[in-house]
């Protein structure tokens, strides 16, 4: 009986210590499942929820003391991508000397890493195999999938191709360090601006979208997409270099540094956003790289430095950029400036009392630039601004400038919070339409651009550009204006008068405008090549109403100021190759709306015309306003050199009547009327002979030609070439035709004719 008692005793204590032990057993999971449920620690060995699926941005510093503390090295950025517990996928690396060159490491090897390994829970063991060199990598994943930390790596180091030593080996005992962040896919709607800074720091809103291609585990994904600049209100464009607003992208991730092409929307390369690491030493670029900012997590492509280089037909560009993906407020920029740029429509010259006694002739403009706060809600206030103003001075006839500001900016630019605002009014005076000096090209750049630049520095930005800048621009108009800014002649033969072709000036000035009268001295070769003219202060002098002057480039100086430049005669002849005949305007006083006309014919002179193109200036002196000299009838910018003239090299080709053809306005989108050109084969000419044509007649421009000109035109015979304008966009549109041929039966080739065609799209 005692037996089974304590038998009995037994088996009930055996039985409570087993309740005992279950309860507690039930109390620890129920606790440690409440704990984890309240996101807090456990000694489980419960799995991670996070994959190692995806684009990494991997940092690796060397333990070895050669290179400088955190120096990047090793593997970069690239794909994974993980199946159960294997992962396998490739990344960009870089490695260095272990000697430094001007205290850096030199990069001598680099490409795409192959890696493999495996994640058990949190422990991630990866292999990576870089050229010569193989890294053992070990680290911890995060819960959430988004880091690798504690990690350390070894490595056997490696060789180059030749041989040499790449990389340094870690040594037992001192492993690099590593970490790897994980980038989000580069997809979705991107909001933001280009600051350029060869386009003077104007901000360009950019708006648009990116998708990266899917992830296959290689070291980078395709990203593609288009942006616009369009304004989304107007649909305008301000930005120059895409002139119809938008462009395609299409490029590559990998970890979180970009790059992408841009491609114009015919398929043209027109630039590029962002530099490989390695390539940003050869290059105006810094990387552009994919990250998150503060303090919404938010992420932006920006760089450090210069981000873009445009290259497109319009214009070349460079500067900084920032685009947020899927959220416009990380770049927005802290303050706006409108409009921008700014542009004043064409004017008369506006002539200072000082100048023009005893009252003003012509009237002054204004405009005004709001400049406003646009710092987030709840930012710091903006302090320490400071505005800028810089007018172009145009010193060849007034020394007054073009510009002039005033403003109600003082407290704005001291502190300003977001809203708030100040005006800047920017006043047109303008003092020249064309300068003293004339330069090739003329035709096309007259009247002269008048600018100025008001800039505003700032000491927040959200692309590293502190200044943000509004060009200003402008043109002035003389009172006498040509009825054409280029007269074109084809070839002739020395000696041999072309036809005449008429020029007239009109002046469209409230004033009366006095025309100097003929020059007490004509214009004649000099053995120095400059010859100086006095200033048409009076109406009278060595100063003839109309002059031709070379292209050559002159000189200014004096009190009053007196040009130097080269005069249209002929060191054997003393003629001029253009010759003025029928002349109207020398000596004329012409009355509001009144004009004058002259008729110019090119006879080309046998010590000037020896086989190059002709290009000189029709200089027309006006009476020039002056302190304390001139009235009303004169006007600021006189003796400048409002026409261009210019012949083609010899040729037994001529072309009749003209070079030059021009289609004035045109609709955009629409075609013009033709305009004929005839070819003519001179018999008379020295170097008569058939002309075989090389190919087509070329044309440059928005411009369409047909022609009936056969393979080779014989001596004596005549062809027909047609030409039509078809302007794709506003603005004025230049355009050539060009000839090339070989000359009779010795096939040498003839010197190429050009048609030069100008129009105006509307």
């Amino acid at each position: 009986m005692l037996s089974n008692r304590k038998a009995a005793l037994t088996f009930e204590s055996c039985r409570r210590k087993i309740a005992t032990t279950l309860l507690a057993m039930t109390l620890l999971l129920a606790c440690t499942l409440m704990l984890s449920a309240c996101g807090g620690n456990s000694t489980s060995s419960i799995s991670q929820t996070g994959t190692l699926s995806g684009n990494w941005q991997f940092t690796m510093v060397s333990s070895d003391s050669n290179y400088p503390a955190g120096t990047q090295y090793g593997l970069q950025g690239g794909f994974l991508v993980q199946s159960s517990g294997k992962v396998n996928g490739q990344a960009q690396y870089s490695v260095a000397f272990d000697q430094l060159v001007n205290g850096l490491p030199v990069v001598c090897d680099g490409g795409s890493a192959t890696l493999s390994g495996t994640v058990s829970g949190e422990t991630v063991t990866l292999t990576a195999v870089a050229g010569a060199a193989t890294f053992q990598l070990t680290g911890t994943l995060s819960s959430d999938g988004s880091s690798l930390s504690s990690g350390q790596f070894t490595t056997t180091g490696g060789g180059t191709v030749s041989g040499q030593l790449c990389g340094a080996a870690t040594t037992q005992g001192t492993p690099g360090v590593w970490s790897a962040i994980l980038v989000p896919p580069l997809t979705g709607a991107v909001t933001g601006t280009f600051h350029s800074v060869a386009l003077e720091n104007q901000v360009f809103p950019v708006t648009g979208t990116l998708v990266q291609g899917n992830n296959i585990g290689a070291s980078s994904a395709t990203v593609t997409g288009n942006f616009s600049f369009l304004d989304a209100a107007t649909q305008i464009t301000n930005y120059p270099c895409f002139s119809n607003g938008a462009v395609n992208v299409t490029g590559q991730i990998s970890g979180n540094t970009v790059i992408l092409q841009l491609i114009g929307t015919d398929g043209s390369q027109d630039g590029q956003i962002g530099v490989s690491a390695t390539g940003a030493s050869g290059s105006q670029l810094s990387p552009v790289t994919f990250d998150p900012v503060a303090p919404n997590g938010s992420h932006v492509l920006h760089s450090t430095g210069k981000a873009y280089q445009v290259n497109s037909k319009s214009c070349a560009d460079l500067g900084y950029l920032c685009l947020a993906l899927n959220d416009a407020s990380p770049c927005q920029q802290p303050i706006t400036l409108s409009p921008s740029p700014l542009i004043f429509s064409p004017q008369l010259l506006v002539c200072t009392t000082a100048y023009c006694s005893p009252s003003e002739l012509g009237t002054p403009t204004s405009q005004t630039i709001t400049l406003t706060n646009n710092q987030p809600a709840g930012a710091a206030p903006l302090t320490n601004l400071s505005l800028q103003f810089l007018p172009n001075q145009q010193t060849d006839f007034t020394g007054i400038p073009n510009y002039s500001e005033s403003d109600n900016c003082s407290s704005f630019l001291a502190s300003s919070t977001l809203g708030q605002s100040c005006t800047v009014t920017v006043t047109f005076t303008p003092q020249e339409s064309c300068g003293w000096i004339p330069g090739q090209g003329i035709a096309a750049s007259c009247p002269s651009t008048l600018s100025a630049l008001l800039t505003i520095q700032s000491t927040v930005t959200n692309d590293n550009d502190t200044s943000f800048s509004v060009p200003i621009t402008g043109t002035g108009l003389s009172y006498l204006q040509p009825s054409v800014g280029e007269i074109d002649f084809g070839a002739a033969a020395v000696g041999e008068a072309s036809q005449p072709q008429l020029l007239s000036f009109t002046n469209q000035s409230a004033y009366p405008v006095q025309i100097v009268g003929p020059a007490n001295a004509p214009c004649t070769y000099s053995v120095n090549p400059l010859t100086p003219f006095p200033r048409p202060v009076l109406n009278d002098g060595a100063v003839g109403g109309l002059q031709v002057i070379t292209a050559t480039s002159g000189t200014i100086s004096g009190v009053p100021p007196t040009i130097s430049s080269s005069c249209d005669a002929d060191k054997t002849t003393g003629l001029p190759n253009f010759q003025i005949s029928a002349d109207t305007c020398t000596g004329a006083l012409l009355s509001p709306q009144g004009s004058c006309s002259v008729e110019i014919s090119l006879i080309p002179q046998p010590f000037t015309y020896q086989g190059a193109s002709l290009d000189y200036f029709l200089e027309l002196n006006t009476l020039e306003c002056f302190p304390g000299g001139a009235g009303s009838d004169c006007e600021i910018d006189s003796g400048r050199f409002p026409v261009e003239l210019k012949a083609n090299p010899l040729s037994p080709l001529r072309l009749l009547p003209a070079a030059g053809l021009n289609f004035g306005g045109v609709s955009s989108g629409t075609i013009s009327s033709p305009q004929t050109v005839t070819l003519f084969n001179d018999p008379a000419d020295p170097k008569a002979g058939a002309v075989t044509f090389l190919g087509r007649i070329t044309v440059s421009g928005s411009y369409v030609e047909t022609d009936d000109c056969p393979s080779s035109l014989a001596s004596g015979s005549s062809c027909t070439i047609n030409v039509s304008f078809k302007p794709s966009s506003k603005g004025f549109g230049s355009g050539t035709l060009g000839i090339f041929y070989t000359l009779g039966s010795s096939g040498s080739a003839g010197s190429p004719q050009f048609v030069y065609l100008r129009g105006i799209g509307k």
